[in-house]
């Protein structure tokens, strides 16, 4: 089968039929999470593997935000 890898960041204004994740650790830098699901066009073409060290496989993941940039925001 033919398949392609790419990071995150690389995924960047790409729009994609399908978009399978592999996330081996919770740590992301500012907006990656984001980035990440959303290059999909559709929510059934998309799913997420998520391990921790003991490779338990996990439901959830953590988004970083970083609120420091939204604080001299005004309204």
């Amino acid at each position: 089968m033919l398949s392609y890898a790419m990071t995150i960041n690389k995924s960047q204004g790409q729009s994609l039929s399908t978009v399978e994740l592999y996330l081996p650790k919770p740590a992301f830098s500012h907006g990656q999470l984001y980035v990440a699901l959303s290059r999909v066009k559709s929510k059934n073409r998309l799913k997420v593997l998520i391990h921790v060290k003991d490779h338990k496989t996990l439901s959830s993941t953590t988004n970083v935000v970083f609120k420091e940039v939204f604080k001299n925001l005004t309204r």
